[in-house]
């Protein structure tokens, strides 16, 4: 890429080719915050607008709404800055620390004061649900805002904390009674963090002086009291929004992004914004230490946009000594997200988990498959896909990407991200997979075998025809499986009509890669009805290397943070056992130099 003369540290790879999206660390080095700036073509600019995210599930389910609405304002002539709260996303941090709340606030800040050193003085908040109820806590002490824009806010921060504690009760039951954080769908407070939030509300909030305010709002709310006196008191304009069920609280992966709105609040912050135009100064910091040995060593990150597709990739390690060379020998894990997830994993798991393997010296890569985060542009009208010709091409390039040897590579992933490790470790020679809550064992895929492949519009006439074949297919299913014998079923998984595990698993086992695979109840459940353990009985007659690790409570989403702490556990014992020469056991070995923070 060709570094611009008004932007610093573009020369390392932190931005894309065509010079309007770069990623960057930002803030103090010893507590620097993740961003990702979209910036006008000719870098000159209008103004400049913050983005304040959500957090939990929601963050994931609006990442491509946030990116998408970006490249809008973007193209109005606004730098656009969206970031990670501390201890949310990618930047460091515990997501349960017991000051949570403060940091997500000073990352607000911290924000402002980033764009600010590029130059832009014309500044816009934009916030999404909580990321909203926290942009309107801070306006007024940002300095001069010009507008602000708050997106389906959460007005008060006791219901919203109360309605998601009970959505997870329900989602995934109670966790244990030992355990005093709070958890969400998709995030996990400390108790103090979970009172600070509760106190919040956005009628208590002080308006920054002499900002406009838009608020977009669900039809359910616009009549409540508590919101009606909310637009009073930020004297604000409104408009109403619909079905935000399916953009924020999908029933399944697809997320429908509400593109209409998005184009309204560009068009709205547009106007805000005067004519006269600034060249931004960008200061790029690709690499950031985000945490540290108990022993001093740093763990550091670096960011770029790796390959011919350009996947925004994310690679966690140890600081290497000065002078040192690049090892390409190195161990390195690649973690691979699910549906429509970015890079960070279920509940923020693969960014715990790689900073874990950095202090036993293992290199992780985290990355962006097309049609996630932050690759690609996001086209108007686009939706959630799986198992698309991108992804799987994606999967097996990321490997070449990620420089590491292949005896020294473990891939990892869950559900769909699963399938995607086992698909490009098949194709291309790797040490070990770890397949976490994998549901589907086909290679050769039909369109009708799984729902979640279907068209995303299933009033359409190509959804309604394969959710019919669908049905069918999982009548007949029950049928097959008492009277057909196993080969049968193993013939019908062959032709990727029926899920067989040994359709998958007996491949990866003839190219020699070591395959872990941890489920959960639901997911051993269906394995086990689609002949998981006969599949595994016949592999270990011909000397399969693998071995299959089950849990007794916990959801395949991996919400239950009691599963989600012993997959980790699992994927870090079983890439030390794979790449390094010293192994340890289930539990973790309080010998070995772990994170302090």
């Amino acid at each position: 890429m060709t570094a611009r003369p008004d932007l610093v540290g573009t020369e390392s790879g932190a931005g894309r080719a065509d010079g309007t999206r770069f990623a960057s660390w930002f803030g103090p080095d010893d507590a620097p915050l993740f961003g990702v700036v979209d910036l006008p073509a000719d870098g000159r600019c209008r103004g400049a607008v913050v983005l304040c995210p959500p957090i939990g599930k929601e963050q994931v389910d609006s990442y491509r709404a946030m990116v998408y609405l970006a490249q809008q304002l973007r193209a109005r002539g606004l730098l656009v800055l969206r970031f990670d709260y501390r201890g949310t996303g990618d930047s460091p941090g515990a997501q349960d620390d017991s000051d949570a709340v403060a940091g997500w606030l000073d990352s607000i800040r911290r924000a402002v004061e980033y764009v600010r050193s590029c130059g832009i003085t014309d500044i816009g908040l934009v916030g999404l649900r909580v990321g909203a109820l926290l942009a309107a806590q801070v306006a007024a002490a940002c300095g001069p805002v010009r507008a602000v824009t708050l997106w389906d806010p959460v007005v008060r921060g006791r219901t919203y904390l109360r309605k998601q504690t009970a959505l997870h009760q329900m989602v995934v039951g109670p966790e244990g009674t030992d355990d005093p954080r709070v958890t969400l769908i998709g995030a996990v407070l400390a108790p103090a963090a979970a009172s600070a939030l509760s106190a919040m509300s956005l009628r208590a909030a002080t308006p920054p002086p002499g900002a406009k305010v838009l608020m977009a709002l669900r039809e359910s709310e616009v009549d409540s009291v508590g919101t009606r006196e909310t637009v009073a008191a930020w004297n604000a304009e409104t408009f109403t929004v619909h079905d935000y069920e399916s953009f924020l609280e999908p029933a399944d992966f697809v997320v429908r992004l509400p593109f209409g709105d998005a184009d309204r609040i560009a068009a709205w912050m547009s106007a805000s914004f005067g004519d006269h135009h600034t060249g931004a100064a960008l200061d790029l910091r690709p690499t950031a230490v985000v945490d540290r040995t108990v022993d001093g060593r740093q763990v550091v990150e670096t960011l770029e946009f790796a390959g011919a597709s350009e996947l925004f990739t994310i690679r966690t390690s140890i600081a290497p000594a000065r002078g040192a060379r690049p090892d390409a020998a190195v161990p390195t894990v690649i973690f691979h997200g699910t549906a429509n997830e970015h890079r960070v994993g279920p509940v923020r798991l693969w960014a715990e988990t790689a900073r874990e393997l950095a202090a036993h010296g293992i290199v992780s890569v985290r990355f962006d498959r097309r049609g996630t985060g932050d690759t690609g542009l996001v086209q108007h009208g686009e939706s959630t896909t799986l198992y698309t010709d991108e992804s799987r091409s994606d999967a097996v390039d990321i490997i070449s990407a990620s420089g590491a040897q292949p005896e020294s590579v473990v891939l990892a992933g869950m559900c769909s991200g699963a399938w995607n490790s086992s698909y490009a470790a098949i194709r291309r020679p790797v040490r070990a997979v770890v397949l976490v809550n994998m549901a589907d064992w086909t290679i050769t895929r039909k369109a009708f075998v799984k729902q979640s492949t279907m068209d995303a519009d299933r009033k359409s006439l190509k959804g309604a025809a394969l959710a019919l074949l669908h049905r069918h297919a999982a009548t007949a299913k029950k049928y097959l499986r008492v009277w057909l014998p196993y080969r049968g079923w193993l013939w019908l998984g062959r032709a990727g009509l029926l899920q067989v595990p040994e359709v998958m698993l007996a491949p990866l086992n003839e190219r020699g890669v070591h395959t872990t695979v941890l489920l959960s109840p639901v997911d051993y459940a269906a394995f086990v009805e689609n002949h998981g353990e006969r599949s595994l009985r016949r592999l270990r007659r011909a000397g399969w290397n693998g071995r299959l690790v089950t849990y007794p409570t916990g959801d395949h989403s991996l919400y239950s943070t009691a599963l989600r702490d012993k997959v980790l556990r699992d994927v870090l014992a079983t890439a030390l056992g794979e790449l390094t020469v010293d192994r340890v056991d289930g539990a973790r070995d309080d010998s070995r130099p772990v994170l302090v923070g």
